[in-house]
């Protein structure tokens, strides 16, 4: 294991470029849950309840265009596939101040389905910029720039409504998201060998859709059950601490951790399973709430920190060993889809959990969730694929 595999990958032409890029493109994008629950709350004088609907109909919008946007990809490329996004972002944003609650509705799903696919883009770049032994390390460089943004882009949100005001900041969001958009546009990175060669209009080379596959799609899904288990684990010990303040030092060491975990599992010089990745997250969530004090809360958060990058990054590097890059954008999206219902799930198990038995529970049944999950796809792909799955190990 080596850490000097970073400096290899940096000097592939545009892939520092790229890992730029796809960081200030975050941003916004996670600083806006915050920003338009305070628009909700401060802006229009909302309740927090109809905060997480909007945030719900967003979020199913999402699920539903992710596909779609990497089917676009797959077949027009990144500047054409982005044009309905930009199109949106222009359109929908300059009408927030003239609707009430129920006319953000139909704006939060349509901003949804036509969410900046920043992700999918990244990482199909990654998986053509990079050769196939840089992969690993790429994702999960990727993955640690995701956290990066991810401790960034709530910060920024907040201090936006503070300065300014909460329609100002979501305004500021979404002209910020816009230029993310323009940068990708001009870049047109690259998500296919030989593009023009290709004609679409012949079938599919290979059928992308494996057991396999739906089984990563699965531990995606698991993945991101395990993060909202623990994020809202952390807020519900700490309210039970009676100290929420200290929720931003407890998310940085959680954080600080997932960033640890992603340079090692990227320096490694073989994969690891997604499954046992997984499965090692889900085991290690469900002690953390036998903390007794924010301390102990912080450090327990560690072990299963460490575990996050690399889950998210394994998953992804396995999918673009199995899946033909011609229908690559669409198994990315779909990828998308299974994360937003592993989030989207956690919400009201977790929390129906942590209502009736406390944080304790909402660890216990969140990371339990997601070792069952890693648990199943493990037995599946070893009784049903298993010359696939060991031609990646």
């Amino acid at each position: 294991m080596s850490l000097g595999v970073y400096r290899e990958l940096l000097r592939i032409p545009r892939v520092g470029v790229l890992f730029i890029a796809s960081f200030f493109a975050r941003i916004p994008m996670l600083a806006l849950p915050l920003v338009l629950t305070l628009y909700i709350v401060e802006g229009l004088g909302g309740t927090y309840a109809e905060a997480g609907i909007l945030a719900a109909v967003e979020t199913v919008g999402a699920a539903v265009g992710s596909p779609w946007r990497g089917k676009l990809i797959d077949r027009f490329g990144v500047r054409r596939a982005l044009i309905p996004s930009l199109v949106a972002v222009l359109v929908l944003y300059p009408m927030v101040p003239f609707v009430g609650f129920w006319g953000l509705l139909p704006l939060a799903f349509l901003a949804g389905v036509f969410l900046i696919p920043v992700q999918t883009i990244t990482r199909l770049a990654l998986g053509i910029l990079t050769p196939i032994t840089q992969r690993r390390t790429a994702f999960a460089a990727d993955s640690v720039v995701a956290e990066g943004a991810f401790i960034v882009g709530p910060a920024v949100g907040g201090v936006l409504v503070v300065q300014a005001s909460p329609l100002i900041a979501l305004l500021v969001v979404g002209g910020s998201t816009l230029v993310a958009g323009l940068i990708f546009f001009v870049m047109d990175p690259p998500t296919r060998t030989q593009v023009e060669t290709i004609d679409d209009s012949a079938p599919a080379p290979v059928r992308w859709f494996t057991p396999t596959v739906g089984y990563l799609f699965a531990i995606s899904a698991g993945t991101m059950l395990a993060l909202m288990a623990t994020d809202l684990g952390i807020i519900a010990a700490l309210r039970e601490f009676d100290a929420v303040g200290l929720v931003g030092v407890v998310y940085a060491v959680w954080g600080a951790a997932s960033l640890v975990g992603g340079l090692l599992y990227g320096a490694q010089n073989r994969s690891i399973r997604p499954t046992y990745l997984l499965l090692a997250m889900g085991l290690l969530t469900m002690p953390i709430g036998l903390a007794d004090s924010v301390w102990l809360l912080a450090l327990a958060a560690l072990p299963a920190g460490l575990m996050c990058a690399p889950s998210l990054a394994a998953a992804t590097e396995w999918i673009t060993h199995l899946v033909d890059e011609r229908r690559r954008g669409v198994a990315m999206g779909w990828q998308g889809t299974a994360f937003t219902i592993g989030g989207a799930t956690a919400g009201p198990v977790v929390g129906w959990c942590i209502d009736h038995y406390g944080a304790l529970g909402g660890f216990a049944v969140g990371g339990g969730l997601a070792a069952l999950i890693a648990v199943v796809a493990l037995i599946g792909q070893r009784l049903g694929s298993q010359d696939v799955v060991r031609s990646l190990d």
